[in-house]
């Protein structure tokens, strides 16, 4: 997922860059007037990233907000004051992150602003896969969310992120960036055995499943990794080798035991950019107990 930077500290610059890169991200440094420009031209840029000192942070949330109400604006901070929170929210900004930066934090709530920010309508990729969105798929989880609820029955969110997906576009183009996720879809499809399971691609070489399965949620993660590795799909610009891989993010709750749908899906995010962290081609899951960060 493609994410614009404006920031104007160079060493923390370094940081936050790999700290993207190491997440699945792939962003570009770039000025307010680029940052304008590519939002309000319907750009594939899927969030906005701003790390500047308080009067230019404010500008730049304005001009982004008078040309694109919804994409998602992340403000870092040096000095999280409730004064200046509160000026950044009334700015237009999604989320505040205080400095030093946390990957995890940033992961998590970058991957949920987006998740919420997916358009209704179909793309070109949506449309060839056959899948649903990311609407569908919200409301798919809502309605097994509650079926689940009055059996009681552990429901488990797997998110699936393509490693370097942006570099294999670039590398082979977009046809043949469309035939791979074709490929993985199918995989990932035939990896799900049973009939309430759904399969959603969210963008950005992104895909969720909603499990019952019995299996749990690592088996059937790893499952799902090791059915993707087996399409020999070649990758020359893959950071974890010559193949295309996927990090996979992982959560499992009961509904009705006291957690919010919301919180699954952040607790899958959380997990996700865990994996990304450790090397990818991997998967991480959160359990119901032990998500103590969402108190």
């Amino acid at each position: 997922m493609s994410v614009l930077v404006l920031q104007d500290n160079g060493a923390a610059h370094d940081h936050l860059i790999s700290s993207l890169e190491s997440l699945g991200f792939h962003p570009t440094v770039t000025t307010a007037v680029e940052v304008a420009r590519q939002v309000a031209g319907g750009s594939n840029v899927a969030a906005v990233i701003v790390d500047l000192t308080i009067d230019f942070f404010l500008t730049t949330c304005k001009q982004v907000r008078a040309t694109n109400k919804g994409i998602p604006l992340v403000v870092l901070f040096d000095d999280e004051s409730a004064a200046q929170l509160e000026a950044a929210l009334m700015a237009g900004a999604t989320h505040c992150i205080s400095k030093p930066l946390n990957p995890l934090e940033l992961g998590a709530k970058l991957r949920s602003a987006i998740g919420k920010h997916q358009p209704g309508g179909q793309t070109e990729a949506e449309s060839t896969l056959k899948l649903g969105n990311q609407r569908d798929f919200r409301t798919n989880l809502n309605r097994a969310w509650r079926r689940d609820w009055r059996s009681r029955w552990p429901l488990s969110l797997i998110v699936i992120n393509i490693d370097d997906f942006s570099h294999f576009n670039q590398l082979y183009g977009r046809t043949t960036g469309d035939d791979c996720l074709q490929r993985i879809a199918t995989a990932i499809q035939e990896s799900l055995y049973r009939p309430d399971d759904l399969v959603t691609y969210c963008g950005g070489g992104e895909f969720a499943v909603s499990s019952t399965d019995r299996a749990g949620a690592g088996v059937v993660a790893e499952r799902l990794r090791g059915k993707i590795l087996e399409l020999a799909i070649p990758h020359a610009g893959s950071s974890n080798g010559q193949l295309i891989t996927v990090s996979l993010g992982a959560a499992t709750a009961t509904p009705g035991s006291g957690m919010a749908l919301d919180d699954l899906v952040a607790s899958a995010e959380r997990a996700l950019s865990q994996a990304k962290l450790r090397g990818r081609n991997q998967w991480v899951v959160q359990q119901e107990e032990a998500m103590p960060w969402l108190a």
